[in-house]
């Protein structure tokens, strides 16, 4: 149910603002209209709350003419069919699974859905493709292209998708397609052109990419799924570390099982023995990095420091002398801007977001370690990474040292030791029930030798650094972190991120930063003084650190808690959910000031998402798809911020809930909107509207406003694993 109707006060202008983004008209008093009168939900009247009413009952201290009651209460609890706008509560339309799997199989041999093959001329199965092969019963029943010129086409002058682009229109080609299917374009009456371009008239042009469309790196080869899939890659250099641990497996192996070496070459294993072959020119290969199965002959021989000696006729000969273990790659974290590891919302396309406002250091979505050793794709997809962010992490989950270890070797070889991958992060504090049932996440703090165990086993494999990420404790009356971070800098892990929360503790409540002070403190102390906050007395990298993680909101938190006098003294700050909220963080920091972002600038950075989401998902149907399916994720944290130029203060905490009210004008207040049907139109603004049986539900569900009863409902649908 939405608000009452309101009208905005006219004294100000979102517009306008300075070169930094300041709001110019911030200091205008708002010139207040009639005084409507507004009622609570049960028909009394209703008076703004004081500043002191509202700072009492955890919200955020919002001027008094800015404010207004609550929605009235829907009169019938249970909630109507769905609409498609995902204010139904439910995720599916109140359909059965067989009904779903039914309905998508019949949109499959449908019309409209081409087969992505055929569209690229590479379909092998012809009459017998369970996808539609008509391009011109397609093009009728496709949704309206979007407005602006195809992203592909102006970065690359080619658009791999084809008729299936959103942007078909604007292809060099289209005219052409269109002629060729011009009876069946005749059929098309004046009204349904002219709905559709009713349907785009309000929806904004993108800016097309003006980089080039930077590539991204860290692929995952169909090949190498083939490989793991079917056991024939070997770990012998986990298999070492482990059994020097005295870690007993139960690993086994596929015949002709694959040893990558340091990501430089394969070497074919077939029990024991390797297979050779006569031709010398072969004996020795090189991988290629964009197929790791096949191998390029390049005339190579083994040199004595074990580097790969290359011959070229009439060339001089050279060696690639491989990194010792010595010269592990180091990562320094003092004063460096860390932006979490957020699942589903902390995707590629906003880490691009945070790199533009000032992000220093990025780190990928949590990948569980037995789905990268199974070789799924969509986990292999986690640890992708785009050119501009150059400090990159992959973080890591699982709760036994062999496939940890094992899948700390997989990405050494694959990524890290050809720069794609920067550190690689081991999560053991992820709260969620699917993980601590297995034995991963913040089980290990009841573990701290199964710890131990892991961080030793990967450790000697990585050629980049190796950090942990972690919670006080399992339980709150129970903190031991204190006796767990001193040892880790002899594991070799190179920092450790605490979480000022316990596992049961979730995200209710504050973060306990003095807790995390004293562990900085008894760090130090055992690494001879000023490692723990990174301060190790010299230029170089410090050989430990201790990053602090919990409601950091402002630049205020970061100065405070970075304070080695009167704060916890940390290395840096990892900011999680405050850069979900507002993005913007990272420049607040950087330039020590409270940004009043006008509702405008909102909006083009929404519309900046949108067009890195179409560059990574693609610019077909699915692609638009995806990019609104997370956008709207975004959307579902961007809606708790609350512009400072309605603030009767500065600075307020991510604890503190906002209440209801409206904004400087009409677009502030739909930003604020908490009802997902207001989501769902900021996406049309972007990206056109929507299917006729599109569903949203927002997957996190956090604990922060909620009681410990909601905590436990949302973990059951995963929604709780915010690292934040």
């Amino acid at each position: 149910t939405r608000p009452p109707a309101f009208t905005p006060p006219p004294a100000y202008d979102s517009g306008s603002s300075d070169r930094l983004g300041r709001n110019s008209n911030i200091r205008k008093k708002p010139k207040m209209a009639t005084t409507e009168a507004f009622t609570n939900p049960d028909g009394t009247a209703w008076d703004p709350p004081s500043r002191e009413t509202m700072e009492a009952c955890g919200n955020a201290p919002v001027k008094r003419e800015f404010l207004r009651p609550l929605p009235p209460i829907p009169s019938d609890p249970k909630p109507p069919a769905s609409d498609g706008t995902g204010t139904d509560g439910g995720t599916n339309g109140g359909k059965s699974k067989r009904a779903q799997k039914r309905d998508n199989n019949a949109k499959k041999v449908s019309v409209e859905h081409l087969c992505n093959a055929f569209a690229k001329g590479i379909c092998t199965f012809g009459e017998k493709c369970r996808f539609s092969h008509d391009h011109g019963a397609y093009l009728l029943h496709k949704q309206p292209d979007l407005p602006g010129p195809c992203p592909f086409i102006v970065a690359k002058g080619k658009c791999l998708h084809g008729v299936m682009c959103r942007f078909y229109g604007t292809h060099p080609d289209a005219t052409k397609r269109d002629e060729s299917n011009k009876e069946t374009n005749d059929t098309d009456d004046t009204d349904t052109a002219v709905t559709d371009a009713q349907l785009m008239a309000d929806v904004l042009t993108l800016r097309p990419p003006t980089d080039g469309m930077l590539d991204e790196i860290n692929f995952f080869h169909p090949n190498l799924k083939v490989l793991l899939r079917k056991g024939k890659i070997r770990f012998d250099r986990s298999d070492a570390v482990l059994k020097q641990l005295g870690v007993k497996t139960k690993w086994s192996y596929g015949p002709h099982a694959v040893v990558r070496e340091f990501g430089n070459g394969i070497q074919v294993e077939d029990t024991g023995a390797t297979e050779t072959t006569d031709d010398p020119d072969t004996s020795h290969t090189n991988r290629d990095p964009s197929n790791p199965d096949t191998t390029q002959a390049t005339g190579q021989g083994d040199d004595e420091g074990g580097g790969k000696r290359r011959k070229e006729d009439g060339a001089s000969q050279g060696v690639d002398v491989r990194p010792r273990r010595a010269e592990k790659r180091t990562v320094d974290f003092k004063g460096k801007l860390y932006l979490a590891p957020l699942t589903t919302v902390g995707n590629l396309p906003f880490r691009r977001i945070a790199k533009q406002f000032g992000a220093d250091i990025t780190c990928g979505e949590m990948a569980l370690c037995t789905n990268l050793l199974q070789g799924q794709p969509s986990e292999w997809a986690l640890l992708r990474r785009h050119a501009s962010e150059d400090v990159f992490g992959a973080q890591i989950c699982g709760g036994y040292p062999d496939a940890v270890s094992r899948c700390a070797q997989l990405i050494d070889d694959e990524f890290a030791q050809s720069g794609g991958i920067d550190f690689v992060d081991i999560n053991m504090g992820c709260p969620i029930d699917l993980i601590c049932n297995k034995g991963a996440g913040s089980m290990l703090l009841q573990k701290p030798s199964q710890m131990e165990l892991i961080a030793k086993a990967c450790s000697p494999i990585l050629s980049c650094a190796l950090t942990l990420k972690t919670r006080t404790g399992y339980y709150d009356n129970k903190k031991v972190a204190h006796e767990i971070i001193p040892n880790m800098k002899s594991w070799g892990v190179s920092a450790v991120t605490l979480h000022g929360r316990s596992r049961q503790q979730r995200y209710s409540r504050l973060a306990d930063w003095k807790y995390i002070g004293e562990c900085v403190s008894k760090a130090n102390a055992l690494s001879g003084g000023g490692t723990g906050g990174g301060n190790s007395g010299t230029p170089s990298a410090p050989s430990f650190s201790v990053i602090g993680n919990g409601d950091v909101y402002s630049w205020h938190d970061y100065n405070a808690h970075c304070d080695e006098a009167g704060g916890a003294g940390v290395a840096t700050c990892m900011i999680a959910r405050g850069a979900l909220i507002k993005p913007w963080i990272f420049t607040e920091i950087k330039e020590q000031r409270d940004w009043d972002i006008s509702s405008g600038e909102r909006l083009d950075i929404l519309k900046q998402f949108a067009s890195f989401g179409l560059e990574h998902w693609g610019s077909d149907a699915r692609g638009v798809a995806n990019t609104r399916r997370f956008l709207l994720e975004w959307l579902s944290f961007l809606h708790r911020y609350i512009p400072v130029g309605l603030l009767e203060r500065t600075w307020v905490g991510i604890h503190e809930r906002p209440p209801t009210y409206v904004g400087r004008n009409d677009l502030e207040t739909l930003f604020a909107s908490t009802q997902a049907s207001d989501w769902v139109k900021i996406t049309t603004m972007l990206l056109g509207p929507t299917e006729k049986d599109f569903v949203f539900r927002a997957k996190h569900k956090s604990n922060a406003y909620a009681t410990e009863g909601a905590a436990e409902k949302a973990d059951l649908y995963g929604g709780d694993n915010m690292q934040g």
